[in-house]
């Protein structure tokens, strides 16, 4: 989800975009080290993950 995220603030899509890429783009499954029919996961999840790592004391200590 780090990497996700991090592809979604390069690229600036939408959750809901950026799930989908990872469903469908071969570059974000090839960055992401995924299987060709991985099916990916719901958009929803990218906005709990987030929501996860600021309730966290130090939220930035995921990209270290």
């Amino acid at each position: 989800m780090t990497l996700v995220t991090v592809m979604q603030f390069v690229e600036n899509p939408s959750d809901r975009q950026a799930a989908d890429a990872v469903r469908g783009h071969l570059a974000w499954k090839y960055a992401l080290p995924l299987e060709l029919g991985d099916p990916g996961f719901d958009s929803s999840v990218l906005s709990e993950f987030r929501s996860r790592c600021l309730a966290q004391d130090n939220p930035l200590l995921i990209l270290d």
